[in-house]
């Protein structure tokens, strides 16, 4: 009986050692978690990349190639200077010579510019005056001296409209006729300041002979 009694004990044991067994591989084995890699230094995140386990980055995606565009530039003109601006010097053709006030022959006269065309122009300084024969003679006598005086007017622009005028004044020294074999002249032939091509007025009249000089002209004034 009591080798029975051991028999069985053992048994029990041994199924009991079984079931342990059986328990500890039928239970579940807990997850475990794989640490990621921690980030790499010296190398920045570009934007829009992520980096993956194991420090592999992944190709990225070239940004699309932007094609340049020219870019346009506009002159912009500098603004027109004063002179630019300003209306341009009369010419003879566009002048009219007047016999003015003064007088008789053989004084003191103020003899006018008339600008007889529709456009603007503008006189400047001392008209050329010569005693002639006739509208394209040469010059009798000497022509007359600028008188550039202190009590003489001052050269200055005079700008002439349509129709306006500008007057200078022209002087003859009759009284040195006495002491000359003067010459007789039937024109006065008259210069445009800056200009080469004359305008003329008819103008009887006596002039002593190079080169004594008896004609002054002074600068061109506003009428």
């Amino acid at each position: 009986m009591r080798i029975k009694s051991l028999i069985v004990a053992g048994f029990a044991v041994g199924i009991a050692i079984t079931a342990s067994g059986c328990d500890s591989t039928s239970m579940p084995t807990p997850a475990t978690r794989t640490p990621l890699p921690s980030a790499q230094t010296g190398q920045p995140t570009q934007p829009g990349n992520t980096s993956e386990p194991g420090g592999s980055v992944p190709a990225t995606t070239a940004a699309p190639e932007t094609t340049a565009v020219p870019t346009t530039r506009t002159v912009v003109a500098d603004p027109p200077s004063p002179a630019d601006t300003a209306p341009p010097k009369c010419i003879t053709a566009q002048l009219r010579l007047d016999k003015g006030v003064g007088g008789p022959i053989g004084g003191t006269w103020f003899l006018r510019f008339i600008n007889s065309t529709s456009r603007t122009c503008v006189l400047q300084g001392f008209p050329g005056i010569s005693q002639t024969n006739g509208p394209t003679g040469d010059p009798v006598g000497e022509p007359a001296v600028r008188d550039q005086g202190p009590d003489a007017p001052k050269p200055a622009p005079v700008t002439l409209p349509p129709g306006g005028a500008a007057q200078f004044e022209f002087i003859s020294y009759p009284k040195q006729i006495n002491e000359c074999a003067a010459l007789r002249t039937n024109t006065l032939r008259v210069y445009p300041p800056d200009n080469t091509e004359s305008l003329w007025l008819p103008w009887d009249n006596l002039i002593c002979p190079s080169p004594q000089r008896m004609l002054v002209v002074r600068a061109i004034t506003p009428l």
